[in-house]
């Protein structure tokens, strides 16, 4: 029976320990104060978000819950100061702030944090190659060294490509970790085409499909599934200025620019003269162009048409952003342009007038 009853302890023992090593504890301490208010925050849907908040006491403070995928919270002294970034492990983590010095705050104990602060700090070295060419380039321009500034145009690309292919082996790399969704969300999403994407984010864990990166990560990929180069070009239906219902399939047999614009966007109207020349040139050789604006004011739609001399179709349901199209296709900056073949499949997503014009040339001449 003695036996039987160390048995259960050490059972229960156990059971207390497994419990614990489902809890975070934040242990904090801020030199130089004695009392203030300590938020735990997090970002939900571009907002900050206080998680918890507990008092400063003697300059000491602590926090303990439980959390699901590690996700990137942040501590905020009283009402601004934010003085610590981690991804919140079921772990012990402790940080030493000073309140002169916040932001040089030392945060540890967090795995999660460890990986992202490896990537971090090649992120500072090339954030300092970059201001090196800015400085550099400023120099050669005010020097007016036309060689000097391409050179250096031509460095700061390969560089900006470098920390991609950088990007790309470290999520690979740590794919495991919720730092590879992370990083993939915010640096690579983007840049991606939809088959790098979509191959990088089948490596994740199913575990991770819970947490916001990978569920954003998500969407991101249907999207880019939707402009996919070789992909079906979805059949839309729109109302042109006079309301006349317009659909993209009515324009299979010739190759089809749909140009995302609005009379309010700055680059669209620069770009615009561009587009007018191309039409002109390629508009009786199977081309032609269909507009979808972005507009919400019909009056200044229809003058920038007629200002701009844009003699092809052109819809709109007067949405703005919220558009049907731009929608579909995950437009977040205009002007975009997707080329489509005759039998309406994507050929170029993103496209600009001067690769437009080579392209064209190519396919029509």
């Amino acid at each position: 029976m003695k036996n039987l009853g160390l048995i259960l302890a050490l059972l229960l023992f156990m059971a207390s320990c497994q419990s614990n090593s489902t809890q975070y504890h934040i242990n904090g301490s801020i030199a130089g104060l004695d009392s203030g208010k300590v938020y735990l925050v997090k970002v939900e849907q571009g907002k900050a978000v206080s998680v918890d908040t507990t008092d400063l006491t003697n300059g000491k403070f602590s926090f303990t819950g439980t959390a699901g995928v590690p996700e990137l919270h942040y501590l905020r002294l009283n009402e601004r100061n934010y003085f610590a970034q981690f991804f919140l492990d079921n772990t012990t983590i402790d940080v030493e702030a000073d309140k002169d010095s916040l932001r040089n705050t030392k945060v540890t104990g967090s795995p999660t944090t460890d990986i992202f602060n490896d990537y971090l700090d090649e992120l500072r070295n090339q954030s300092n190659k970059m201001r090196e060419y800015q400085r550099e380039y400023q120099a050669a321009a005010a020097a007016g060294n036309q060689d000097k500034m391409d050179k250096i145009g031509i460095d700061v690309t390969a560089a900006q490509d470098n920390l991609i292919v950088f990007a790309k082996n470290f999520v690979k790399e740590h794919n495991t970790s919720i730092i590879g969704p992370f990083i993939t969300l915010t640096q690579l999403a983007k840049p991606l085409p939809y088959a790098d994407l979509k191959a990088l984010c089948d490596t994740f864990p199913a575990d991770f499909d819970s947490s916001p990166y990978m569920q954003r990560l998500k969407e991101i990929v249907e999207e880019k599934s939707h402009k996919a180069v070789g992909a079906q070009a979805r059949d839309f239906t729109m109302n042109d200025p006079e309301g006349n219902p317009v659909s993209v399939s009515s324009f299979k047999g010739k190759y089809l620019l749909i140009d995302f614009w609005a009379s309010w966007c700055g680059p669209c109207r620069q770009e615009n003269p561009n587009i007018v020349r191309i039409y002109n040139e390629f508009k009786d050789k199977g081309f032609t162009i269909l507009g979808v604006s972005l507009d919400r004011n019909k009056d200044a739609w229809l003058k920038a048409i007629k200002d701009d001399q844009l003699d092809w179709t052109q819809v709109s349901d007067l949405k703005y952003w919220q558009n049907e199209m731009a929608q579909y296709y995950g437009i977040n900056s205009i002007p975009h342009s997707i080329l489509l073949d005759p039998d309406g499949k994507i050929v170029n997503n993103d496209i600009h007038s001067k690769e437009l014009e080579e392209k064209l040339n190519k396919l029509l001449k």
